[in-house]
Formats: structure tokens, C-alpha cells, sequence
């Protein structure tokens, strides 16, 4: 069946109404004793009195009557926009009074189309698109969405105008939209609220002549709700309300043809009616890509609004990735210097002392419970130690030409270079020979090098350690700090026994550094070390130890521990504002609510389910986290490339607080976006309509 529309500037006089179908009418709407009671407090306020009704498919009826008559709340009812307080509703054969929230948006998806007094057409979204939201909703793929919309729109005589907005239209066509997006999910009913109320008198016959012609032509049943006798006389029956009854209920005897009042322009469109039209696919609101747009365009309408609301995502997720990048740049370095000293390695110390429950060994030069034959008896008789080096330390000014430098001088073994891992950058180590002889040579690290042959070599030259010529024979590589944040490179090595005897006049040893084989077998050698310097020593079950056997790898545990603690309690307190933005988000997704109830009024009465309405404001929300949530990722990772170039502090990017970031910023979207969407969704249609 083709709809034609037709107009021209011209109005002619009223026409005979054109001649009645002969088809046998069967009952689409069937009201039995309907009653709607309205409660404010303690004060009820009847507005249907016990109102029965009958329409039969295919018929065109105005309904009239004074403000407060109950007209719009009879219209609201039968558009399963409200149900009734009593009495019985049948649409179709199906009793509408008792059907859930989301059944009755189904019905006025599939069977009903509205047309508002005031368009209802959403701000700043296309003629096609408005028209297409029905099939949005009743889960229309999108190119059969888009080819019924645009057929819609050319039939109401608004081919050409698909990408033009609401602002860009006046009244008439803004109405005309309207009309095409009750007309296209093809109903069987078209409910229309006072459609020629903020119309001119020519727009008006216009909106009729549709009207007329989708009643006759397609056979829809049209219910309108008007103040105006002219109007209601282009319907076939009038049903006049007052004080909540029916008054009268007469057929038009003299009614007006709007084709024959005004001649419309051509527009044609191939418009069946067949049953297969009329079905709607078995899904709802799947269409991911137009509820994207939608959000966007959302957000869009506020920009100023959506970025200050994404700063704080924003900054909180910033945050935490520069946080936790520091923290585990600190926890990296930690490791690198403990690397730097050795995993295998033991320190056995002279003495012991007990403070608050911690004991450890004190190293004074005045005890002299370690002795050299202690550390030759460790390395010969302990199979999980693979080497073993006597040391004494002392500070001493350090004097080459005019430049001099206080550092520390440690006398070790010729085994301490393979015992600490360390390399030599230029010269060689003392020998065995030296450590024998107590010869006075030195090998030195990179800060006393700096310090005291700037721009020279020092393998070759002689420096003077307490007033005595010593020849350095060796520097050290680069080693940096050490966990404690001692600087490794500012130190002299010199032979055990030159320290001893020519520097500090003892025979004992201080400490003494000690290889395990492994860094699995390092627990193994504290233990073996510790009882067999006891048995040395005599030491009885009941006596303390005069001495202490400290395990590297628990030094390493206890800092990387506290990095980590560290790492964690910085990133927890950054996101803290991840907590705030999201705090932000609900509020501004609440006003969203607040500011959107008519749209979301719209969205409803064109048949939108709460659960369709709830998954759009909740998407909303998680793309304004996931965008706020990206750029924070950047700002993040920008921040920490920067703070190791002006602060120099070590980060490590982690691309696991990356990706939690990422996922909390969705959590953030989600759980903050609920409320407000669950808000949306729980609107009362009848209610968001009114909304001013």
C-alpha cells in the first residue's frame, strides 16, 4: 500500500468526511470501570470515575474536554504510560492492568506510537536519528533501522531533511518528526497529546491531513487529545471528558477532510502494512556502537562540565602510576645494589652486642674474638663456603700533591674480589705475596680516583695514608651506593695485614666477608659458620655468642620488603583521588539524570526498558572513567619519564598498574555510574514527561 502525501499553499473549504470503511471492525482497545486515583498525603484526588470505552481497530477518535477533566490521564492509560488504581484495561486482547514495568514498555514499543503536545524530540540529535530511537530499542539492526527511518520521515513530506536538527526545523516539521517516529515501528496505535496545540492553523490542517491519511491508508487506529472543536472535526467520533467521566460520546456528523482543505505536496513511499512488518526481532537495546554515540554526544553537550569532571579520574590515575613507578623504580634500584654486593653473602662480625631484643656484632677494634685463623678455619672447613676474606677498617686522610681526601681504608684478602663480584676497571689487585709481605700498595674506587687524580691516571702514582707511601696499583669499577646508602666507591683496599700491623697495630680481625657457594646455601653457611666459631671459641649452650653472623639475603628481604610497603601505601594514597573523581563522577551523572528526566521520559514512552535506560546513563559513566582513565595513563607515564630528568630518582612504568589503572578506572565508571543510572531507570515515565 503506498502513502501519499500531498500539500500546496492554498486552503479550500471543508469537504464531505470520505466514505466509511465496510470492513467488519474488531476491538483493539477495551476499558471496563476504569478508575485512577491520585494521592497527595491524607487528600485523594479522583481522576477517572468509573470510565468504560470501547475502539475498534481502524477507528480515528478525538477526545475533548476542559483542563482536569481526565483526558491525559485516560491517554497516559491506554499508552501503558500509567495503569489504572481499578477496572480493567484490554488492548489487543491482552489485559494491559497487571503487566510489569518492563512488559508495558515492550507493548508501547511494539504497538503504540506517541505524539507530543511539545515534539519530545531530543536536543541535538538528527531527524533520523530521533525517528530511529523506537527501533533502537526494539533491537532493529542498523541498516533496516536506518532504511525504515528515512522512509518514515519521507512520508510525513521530510525527504531531504534526515540530518537536519530539531533548532534547524520549525514546529510543523519538528511535529512531523514526531509523527514519523510514532509511525515507524508500524503500530497499531498512535496516541497523539494535543499534536496541533503549538501550531499555526495552516500547520495544523497539515498535521491532520497526515493524521487522516495514516488512519485511512494504513488502517492505524488514532486516538488525539484536544482542546479545539475544529480539530476533533477531522476525527470520525469525539469523546468529551468532564470531572472524570465520559459526558458524551457522538460520531461527527459534518466531518472535515483535510486533503480537500489543502493540497500537500507529492511524496511517496512503499508503506505495507503486512504482518510480517509489523514483527520486531527477539532482542533489545544491543546496538553498541549507537549507545556509544549516544554517550557521546552526552558528554559532549557540556564539554567544560565532562573535562572537569574527568580531572580527577584524571590526577588519580596519574597518580598512581607515577606512585607506583617511583616506588618500584626505588625497589628496583634496592635490588641492583644488593645485586651490587652479592646475594651469597655473609658478613661475621666480631663481638655481639643486645639492643631491644636485636643483636649484632659491634666491629670495635677493642675486641678480639675474631681472629685470622677463625677465617681461614671457615673457609677450609665449611663445604658450603666458597671463599672467606679477614677485613679491618679504618678512616685516614689521604694525600697526593696538593689534594687530599678522608676516606675509608679497609685491609682484605686477595680473595675479596671474587667474594664481592667486583671488577677491576684498570690496573690488577694485590696478591697473595702482598697480603703476606703487608706490602703497602692500595687499590682504589671511582670517588677517591675522582678526588684525587682529576683528569689523571692513578695506577703508578703513590699516596700517603696517615704519612705512609702507599702504590696504587688498581682501580675499581663504578659500584654507586650500597643499601644503606654508603658510598661503595669511596674506599682504599690495602692488604689485611698492612692495616693491621702499620695502621692499627691489632693481630685480631674485625669482621670478616664470607661466598657461599649459592644464594640457596647461604642460610645453610650462617648456621655452619655459627657453630663452628662457637665450638672454636668454647662457648658453652648458655653463653652468647662473642661474635655475628649476618645473611645478606635477609638485609635484601627486609629492604625489598619495604619497598614494597612503600610502593603500595603511595599508590593507595594516590588513589585516593581516584576515589574522589569518582565521587565527582556520580554527582555530575545525578545533574545528568536531573537535566535529561524529559529525554528519559521520551526514551520510555517510545518503549525503552529500565534496564535499557539504566545500561545507557551506566555506559555514560564509564566512558567519561575510561577517557579520564587513558589520559591519565599518559599524563602518568609522562610524569614518570620526567622525574628521573629533574629529580634524578630511578622509575620503572609498570604495564601491570597500567592495566590496573585502566580496569579501576572502568571499576571507578561502573560502580559510581550505578546509583545515578539505577536513579534513571526507576523514573516514572508519566512524571520525566512533565519534568520542567
Amino acid at each position: 500500500m503506498q502513502l501519499v502525501i500531498e500539500e500546496s499553499s492554498q486552503v479550500t473549504p471543508p469537504v464531505a468526511e470520505p466514505e466509511p470503511s465496510a470492513e467488519p471492525s474488531l476491538t483493539l482497545i477495551r476499558l471496563e470501570g476504569i478508575h485512577k486515583v491520585y494521592s497527595t498525603g491524607d487528600v485523594d484526588a479522583p481522576a477517572l470515575r468509573g470510565v468504560s470505552l470501547t475502539v475498534d481497530q481502524g477507528e480515528f477518535i478525538a477526545i475533548m474536554g476542559a483542563s482536569g477533566s481526565g483526558k491525559s490521564t485516560l491517554m497516559n492509560i491506554i499508552g501503558c504510560l500509567d495503569r489504572p488504581t481499578r477496572g480493567t484495561y484490554i488492548l489487543d486482547g491482552r489485559d494491559m492492568s497487571q503487566l510489569s514495568k518492563e512488559e508495558r514498555a515492550d507493548i508501547r514499543n511494539s504497538k503504540i506510537g506517541f505524539v507530543f503536545q511539545g515534539f519530545n524530540l531530543l536536543p541535538r540529535t538528527s531527524a533520523l536519528e530521533n525517528v530511529e530511537l523506537p527501533l533502537l530499542y526494539a533491537g532493529v539492526e542498523t541498516a533496516e533501522r536506518r532504511r525504515r527511518a528515512v522512509e518514515a520521515l519521507a512520508a510525513v513530506g521530510l525527504a531531504g531533511r534526515e540530518r537536519s536538527y530539531p533548532n534547524q526545523l520549525s514546529g510543523g516539521q519538528q511535529q512531523r518528526i514526531a509523527i514519523a517516529r510514532a509511525l515507524v515501528n508500524r503500530p497499531s496505535l498512535i496516541l497523539a497529546d494535543e499534536p496541533t496545540g503549538n501550531l499555526d492553523s495552516r500547520t495544523s490542517v497539515e498535521i491532520m491531513s497526515v493524521f487522516q491519511r495514516l488512519n485511512r491508508e494504513l488502517g492505524i487506529t488514532l486516538i488525539i487529545v484536544t482542546h479545539e472543536p475544529d480539530i476533533a472535526e477531522f476525527a470520525e467520533r469525539v469523546i468529551v471528558f468532564k470531572d472524570g467521566e465520559i459526558d458524551r460520546d457522538e460520531s461527527v456528523v459534518s466531518r472535515r477532510a483535510a486533503a480537500a482543505e489543502l493540497r500537500l505536496m507529492s511524496a511517496t513511499m512503499n508503506y505495507q502494512k503486512s504482518p510480517s512488518a509489523l514483527l520486531l526481532p527477539d532482542k533489545k537495546f544491543v546496538d553498541l556502537p549507537m549507545i556509544l554515540r549516544i554517550a557521546f554526544r552526552a558528554l559532549a553537550r557540556n564539554k567544560a562540565r565532562s573535562a572537569l569532571t574527568m580531572l580527577g579520574i584524571v590526577i588519580g590515575v596519574a597518580a598512581v602510576i607515577a606512585m607506583v613507578s617511583i616506588g618500584q623504580g626505588a625497589q628496583a634500584s634496592v635490588q641492583a645494589q644488593i645485586a651490587s654486593v652479592g646475594t651469597n653473602l655473609l658478613f661475621v662480625g666480631a663481638g655481639s652486642q643486645n639492643v631491644g631484643g636485636v643483636r649484632s656484632g659491634t666491629g670495635a677494634t677493642s675486641l678480639n674474638t675474631l681472629t685470622v685463623d677463625d677465617i681461614e678455619a671457615i673457609r677450609r672447613e665449611i663445604p658450603s663456603v666458597a671463599a672467606a676474606s679477614p677485613a679491618v677498617n679504618t678512616r685516614a686522610q689521604l694525600v697526593f700533591g696538593a689534594r687530599n681526601w678522608n676516606s675509608s681504608v679497609q685491609g682484605v684478602s686477595e680473595q675479596f674480589l671474587q667474594i664481592r663480584k667486583w671488577a677491576i676497571q684498570s690496573g690488577e689487585f694485590f696478591t697473595e705475596a702482598d697480603v703476606r709481605t703487608a706490602a703497602r700498595v692500595a687499590v682504589i674506587g671511582q670517588t677517591v680516583a675522582d678526588n684525587l687524580f682529576p683528569g689523571a691516571a692513578p695506577v703508578g702514582q703513590t699516596i700517603r695514608v696517615r704519612n705512609m707511601p702507599f702504590r696504587v696499583i688498581g682501580v675499581l669499577t663504578r659500584r654507586g651506593q650500597d643499601p644503606q646508602g654508603r658510598d661503595q666507591d669511596d674506599l682504599v683496599f690495602a692488604p689485611y695485614t698492612t692495616v693491621q700491623k702499620k695502621m692499627l697495630a691489632i693481630t685480631h680481625v674485625q669482621f670478616a666477608y664470607v661466598s657461599a657457594i649459592s644464594p640457596e646455601t647461604t642460610y645453610t653457611a650462617q648456621q655452619q659458620i655459627t657453630d663452628l666459631l662457637r665450638q672454636r671459641h668454647r662457648l658453652s649452650q648458655n653463653e652468647e655468642s662473642d661474635f655475628t653472623v649476618r645473611n645478606l639475603a635477609d638485609v635484601a628481604e627486609a629492604a625489598v620488603e619495604t619497598n614494597r610497603i612503600m610502593t603500595w601505601l603511595l599508590g593507595s594514597i594516590a588513589g585516593v583521588s581516584l576515589l574522589v573523581g569518582g565521587i565527582g563522577i556520580m554527582n555530575i551523572m545525578l545533574v545528568s539524570v536531573t537535566e535529561r528526566t524529559r529525554e528519559i521520559g521520551v526514551r520510555m514512552a517510545v518503549g525503552a526498558r529500565s534496564s535499557a535506560v539504566r545500561t545507557q546513563f551506566l555506559i555514560e559513566s564509564i566512558v567519561l572513567s575510561l577517557i579520564g582513565g587513558l589520559i591519565g595513563i599518559l599524563l602518568g607515564v609522562a610524569i614518570s619519564i620526567l622525574i628521573p630528568r629533574m629529580l634524578g630518582w630511578q622509575t620503572l612504568v609498570s604495564f601491570a598498574a597500567i592495566l590496573g589503572a585502566v580496569g579501576f578506572s572502568a571499576g571507578v565508571g561502573i560502580f559510581f555510574g550505578y546509583y545515578p543510572a539505577r536513579k534513571a531507570a526507576g523514573l516514572d515515565p508519566i512524571e520525566a514527561l512533565r519534568y520542567e
